[in-house]
């Protein structure tokens, strides 16, 4: 059974973003994962796993916004199941990790790890059985009820019923059972092509009994009991032995693999679910806004009502300033003004924003259109490292040629405060040479710098397709961290920040 909780069930697995560790970093999803995990190692990476690889396809987009609106509806469900799923991969990996320290074990010793897992397994799906029949009471008409409908039906009593004899056949083998093997005499009268008929619990008769030692094996056809005195015969029985058991323990493992598979596919979905409801209890509580976006068709238009960066929220717990963008068929941001004025903050909150969307979440803003992106890349200053072998502006140009070298058109590039490590007339050039570059691609940029020279150029030229943002000052020429539409700011109010801390002046 396939679990497309997740994805549209036609739907092929979106690429890891490229540069995910970059992107990890520069954005600050540290915090978000933690709220989505409460502690819970599996969560924090089936969540990260699942939010880097942003989809591409928008009809699996709106499956997944579908599929977490139910999820957050009917939380307590979800954390009944995520719960439930968690304590049997517990009991499995007890069993697993002491399985592994048995090396390569005897025929019968992998028969009787099959049993204990089969057991492990059926206990688990009779559990989640009885949470899944409660809740497919609850759901309404959607993803999760069908998911619901299609595991009772795929694991009805006729299917348990099945798997309790699988065991009791296994149980049969370990009091001692008798095993029908036939075959054909191969090459060099060695035996060939053997087959497990049937596994049948012994029949004793007292007074043939276990008489003298002799095997308690048979050769089903002729009934030919065999000697163990004999050591020839008796190494020809341990390997037909050993092939019968054998074949039984490949059948029961394979069938215990399509059940792990299951419970794996399960865990890590329901694991997001769970962590988006965390985040949704948690995003909800601080009262600072939420939505699920608009996903437009063709367009790569972003436009956000109130958005603001999740991540400081969640450190603050103080409503940060909220900004709105409207993107129409802008290819470059360029945003400018005074230091620590929000503009870092702002353009975290843009990529994260773009990013959840693509995840298929809800976003920290109001409200927000946008269109899908093929790849998302994040291009931050970086402080000086004792490990970097070259200049920064080096290590810079060659990061960046590393992403560039796998954009395609409609990628989403977000630059902070980049080539900023060289003189400004160098690094305005650097910047209008590359931007433009992209520009022509297709490539959207959004571009944080300090670059006057660039911005103003860009500026007064009127490029094509570019918005011009800036820090909002209010009357008294107070910060107020808003970025708002505005003509680059040549100033960082540098003296204004050597007044206030070297000098005391306010």
């Amino acid at each position: 059974m396939k679990v497309n909780l997740l994805n549209c069930a036609d739907y092929v697995n979106s690429d890891v973003l490229p540069f995910k560790n970059d992107v990890f970093e520069d954005l600050r999803f540290e915090p978000i994962l933690n709220t989505m995990a409460k502690n819970d190692k599996f969560v924090y990476q089936a969540c990260k796993n699942i939010i880097l690889a942003p989809s591409e396809d928008r009809k699996n987009i709106l499956h997944r916004q579908d599929a977490i609106k139910e999820a957050v509806a009917q939380k307590k469900y979800i954390f009944q199941l995520y719960i439930t799923i968690s304590e049997i991969f517990t009991d499995l990996t007890i069993l697993k990790n002491r399985t592994k320290k048995e090396g390569n074990p005897l025929p019968s010793v992998r028969v009787m790890n099959s049993l204990e897992t089969l057991d492990l397994l059926s206990t688990g799906l009779e559990k989640l059985k009885a949470v899944i029949v409660d809740a497919n009471n609850q759901f309404e008409p959607g993803i999760f009820r069908s998911f619901f409908e299609q595991f009772l039906k795929e694991y009805d009593s006729d299917f348990m019923l099945l798997v309790h004899e699988k065991c009791q056949t296994l149980r049969t083998l370990q009091i001692g059972g008798e095993i029908q093997i036939s075959g054909r005499v191969g090459r060099g009268l060695k035996s060939d092509g053997l087959l497990v008929n049937s596994i049948s619990e012994v029949k004793s008769k007292r007074k043939f009994e276990r008489l003298n030692a002799i095997l308690n094996a048979k050769i089903r056809k002729n009934e030919i009991r065999i000697n163990y005195e004999d050591l020839q015969l008796s190494r020809d029985c341990r390997d037909l032995e050993s092939t019968g058991l054998l074949h039984v323990a490949a059948c029961f493992e394979d069938f215990n693999k399509e059940i792990s598979r299951l419970f794996e596919s399960l865990r890590t979905q329901i694991a997001f679910f769970y962590g988006c409801c965390n985040l949704h209890t948690h995003m909800t509580g601080m009262t600072f806004g939420l939505c699920f976006p608009e996903i437009a068709e063709k367009s790569h238009a972003i436009e956000t009502d109130r958005m603001y960066d999740l991540s400081l929220a969640i450190e603050t717990l103080r409503a940060p300033q909220n900004n709105s963008l409207r993107g129409s068929d802008t290819l470059l941001y360029i945003i400018t003004g005074v230091n620590h004025g929000g503009k870092t903050s702002f353009l975290r909150a843009a990529a994260v924003a773009q990013i959840m969307a693509q995840a298929g979440m809800f976003v920290p803003a109001r409200g927000m259109k946008t269109g899908i992106f093929r790849g998302i890349f994040t291009h931050f200053g970086r402080n000086e490292d004792a490990t970097l072998n070259s200049g920064r502006l080096e290590e810079e140009l060659s990061r960046l040629s590393r992403m560039i070298d796998v954009m395609k058109p409609g990628s989403l590039l977000f630059l902070n405060e980049s080539f900023a490590t060289t003189s400004e007339n160098e690094g305005a050039a650097i910047a209008d040479d590359i931007i433009r570059a992209l520009n022509d691609n297709k490539v959207t940029v959004f571009f944080v710098t300090h670059i006057y020279a660039y911005a103003k150029r860009a500026y007064r030229e009127h490029y094509e397709n570019t918005q011009f943002l800036q820090t909002e000052r209010n009357e008294r020429n107070e910060r107020t961290y808003r970025i708002i539409s505005g003509e680059p700011s040549e100033t960082g109010y540098g003296m204004e920040m050597y007044s206030k801390i070297i000098c005391g002046i306010q």
